[in-house]
């Protein structure tokens, strides 16, 4: 890990300059982003198909599928946290998820006090927005900070004070994000199966139906978009409220002289 090159320049960005962000980080990382993506995927698009064969309405289902890609960002973020500083070739999917896979009961517990917090924070008509934009970045406190469920819950709102309706406002694109994919992926399966294949929708229609197979593929490959937004979000954060571009350069010439001086 070499701390002075970071593969994302660290300086303050817009909200807007982080979501355009988002599609290119995943992007350039396709040897990490991509299996991990199709992995997700397969097993949140087999999570559907059973709970359709059950016989599941299809609120239910969305509600499982939402659940399940929250919950699947996390893998997401374990991965940019170490792309930032490593190039793709040095980072493997495998051992991202097995990275994830040791947190993540400390992971699901901070997810469930954050649905909890936010829960009872609409049931007690609480200032939602601000809520939901200091709980934004539990999961990255978790897996990138090590640090415990409560320990995420205060050091998220610590970073989100004072920016709390930009925080906001990314974690509204972060909530739309998939519905818009969903709608997408939609249009754009129908269009292919049913105006070109003249196939009729063997999958559903979203629109007639309240849900679809492309549909729930488009949320499924929300996870790694939503989780790099997050992540850039997170990063951004830090550069602003601590510096985190000087700590960093400070502490790789610190280990710098450290490896001097052994040789």
């Amino acid at each position: 890990m070499n701390l002075l090159e970071a593969r994302v320049v660290l300086r303050p960005r817009s909200l807007s300059d982080i979501l355009d962000l988002a599609a290119p980080f995943c992007a350039v990382n396709p040897r990490v982003m991509l299996p991990l993506a199709l992995v997700t995927s397969a097993l949140g698009g087999a999570l559907a198909v059973l709970a359709r064969g059950l016989g599941w309405a299809w609120p239910v289902v969305w509600l499982l599928v939402a659940t399940y890609t929250s919950l699947s960002k996390g893998l997401f973020t374990q991965a940019a946290g170490e792309l930032l500083f490593r190039p793709p070739a040095e980072v493997s999917p495998g051992g991202v998820a097995a990275r994830f896979l040791r947190q993540l009961p400390r992971y699901l517990m901070a997810r469930a006090l954050q649905a909890l917090l936010l829960l009872l924070s609409a049931l007690a008509v609480l200032p939602l927005p601000v809520v939901a934009a200091r709980l934004l970045f539990v999961g990255e406190a978790v897996l990138l900070e090590s640090g415990s469920p409560m320990a995420a819950l205060s050091r998220s709102r610590s970073l989100v004070r004072w920016r709390s309706w930009p925080g906001f406002a990314l974690a509204l694109a972060c909530v739309f994000a998939p519905v818009f994919l969903a709608a997408a992926a939609d249009v754009a399966g129908d269009a292919v199966v049913n105006l070109v294949f003249e196939m009729g929708r063997p999958l559903g229609s979203l629109w007639t139906s309240g849900g679809s197979g492309f549909a729930v593929l488009g949320v499924l490959l929300s996870a790694p978009l939503v989780a790099s937004a997050s992540f850039l979000g997170y990063v951004d954060l830090r550069t602003r409220k601590e510096g985190w571009d000087i700590q960093l350069r400070f502490m790789a010439l610190a280990q710098a002289r450290k490896d001097t001086r052994i040789a």
